[in-house]
């Protein structure tokens, strides 16, 4: 599987579709929170394993000092793949009042509100994939993988049962922040490489569609 499995006019098509995905997973996080959220530009890149782990570098290494927390959610069907939202480790406290847990929120509950946004947000982000190219996909739960080493792990080892024993992988990736508050997270969906030709010819169907 390569990058020429999707052509320029589809992967152009396939951004637009991405674009506006992310846009609705960041008008359900800004309803969760209560907050404006901004979001940038989504990337798309297809990723070798052995890059794969750059997205969990030094950029992220800056949001503070302390380490990230990563929640996964695998999802089946149509598509199939991985999601992973990090967040700066520093977040859940920042957020507690957002979300309307008490001013100092025990670490369970702070978990569990990580796990509950993940949810939101990751569910949103890979249904806008899949739905405009008329895709079905299930959800595992989310789960928490724990800081960076954790992440580095899972993506570069065989953790991510969604991918399969992959090699390459069609990689989406957004940073969202809010405005007025410190929060920042990223979330990177992981399209296996038995989705691609799926999506391809999904995409296909969805500009033929469009041009009748």
């Amino acid at each position: 599987m390569n990058a020429a499995v999707l052509s320029e006019a589809k992967r152009d098509a396939l951004q637009e579709l991405v674009n506006i995905g992310m846009g609705s997973a960041g008008a359900a996080l800004a309803k969760v929170l209560g907050a404006f959220v901004e979001l940038t530009v989504p990337r798309i890149d297809l990723l070798d394993r052995r890059r794969a782990a750059l997205l969990l570098g030094a950029d992220i290494g800056a949001w503070s000092e302390a380490d990230i927390e990563a929640v996964r959610q695998p999802f089946f069907g149509g598509m199939m793949g991985e999601s992973l939202m990090l967040f700066d480790g520093a977040e859940p406290a920042r957020l507690a009042d957002l979300v309307g847990l008490a001013e100092s929120p025990t670490a369970e509950e702070q978990q569990e509100m990580l796990l509950d946004l993940a949810n939101v947000v990751l569910g949103s982000c890979v249904n806008g994939i899949a739905e405009p190219l008329q895709e079905v996909v299930s959800f595992s739960p989310p789960s928490r993988l724990g800081g960076r080493p954790q992440a580095c792990a899972f993506v570069l080892e065989d953790g991510a049962k969604g991918l399969g024993e992959w090699q390459q992988a069609l990689v989406v990736n957004v940073e969202f922040k809010l405005e007025e508050r410190s929060f920042r997270s990223r979330v990177l969906v992981f399209l296996s490489e038995t989705s691609l030709v799926r999506i391809d010819h999904a995409i296909e169907r969805f500009l033929d569609a469009l041009a009748s």
